[in-house]
């Protein structure tokens, strides 16, 4: 028989049941709430024509990236900038490359309504083009005095090349310039008494600043006594045709080919 104290004690322990469980269920803070972005478009406009489509355009808040997109429609933009509500009132800046937009009152409203805002821009947003760079040869003797020829042909996009710089701080150097000759193309001479395989970054700036930098440039710089370990083989010897190979083979170095022959030969010449 249930009495009336059963029927109580069930109550409640449901209640403390149901206590709990509320306790446990998370609450949504305000950092937990998404932030709605300020939707901005209208006109894009750069040194008085349509800026073409393809192009990226940004939104910065204060140094942080709050939106970037890529332009659809030659000379409009839709561009949504997200913030946090702590930023409301504080100013947003529009950019194509590293160029700002001419100056615009644009502030940072949380979950305001879309906001419509042409856009004009002067000078060159374009980022410089690496269209190639290679190493030649790409293996050297760790003599000091062997190098490779470090060649890359570069393009300002619609303003002049500035500089274009190698970062030899791999080989225990600087950064350094290359020099300017016809065509686009730009060189230097790398050479290093480090041994090992090292990777290289290529940075070419232009006359608005713009920047791009390629790593893709690869040399290995070799010890006089690993060159039997390296180019002879599994037996560690090289044969006749093994040089021939070497010989012919342009990646690596004379100073190379001419320090294997040395020990190629060294058991006398009548191995010719």
């Amino acid at each position: 028989m249930v009495t009336i104290k059963d029927k109580y004690s069930r109550i409640l322990s449901c209640l403390v049941i149901l206590v709990l469980g509320i306790s446990l269920v998370p609450v949504a803070s305000a950092s937990d709430i998404p932030s709605l972005p300020n939707v901005f478009e209208g006109k894009l406009i750069i040194n008085g024509a349509d800026v073409p489509a393809g192009t990226i355009i940004s939104a910065y808040i204060g140094s942080e990236l709050a939106g970037s997109k890529t332009i659809e429609e030659a000379g409009k933009y839709k561009l949504d900038v997200s913030g946090a509500e702590e930023d409301n009132g504080k100013k947003i800046t529009f950019k194509l490359g590293l160029i700002e937009s001419e100056p615009v009152s644009a502030t940072y409203q949380h979950g305001a309504a879309p906001v419509k805002l042409d856009l004009s821009f002067e000078g060159d947003f374009e980022l410089p083009v690496i269209e190639s760079c290679s190493a030649s040869p790409v293996y050297i003797l760790n003599d000091g005095k062997d190098y490779s020829v470090i060649r890359a042909k570069v393009s300002g996009g619609l303003s002049e090349v500035a500089s274009v710089t190698l970062d030899l701080t791999p080989l225990g150097g600087g950064v350094v310039s290359l020099t300017p000759e016809s065509g686009g193309i730009y060189t230097c001479n790398v050479g290093s008494t480090l041994a090992g395989e090292f990777k290289l970054t290529l940075t070419a700036t232009n006359s608005f600043g713009n920047q791009v930098t390629d790593d893709s440039i690869s040399i290995t710089v070799a010890k006089e006594d690993e060159l039997t370990t390296r180019y002879g083989g599994a037996d560690k010897s090289f044969s006749a045709e093994e040089i021939k190979n070497i010989v012919n083979n342009n990646e690596i170095s004379s100073r190379i080919k001419y320090a294997i022959l040395a020990i190629y030969f060294a058991d006398g010449w009548d191995r010719i």
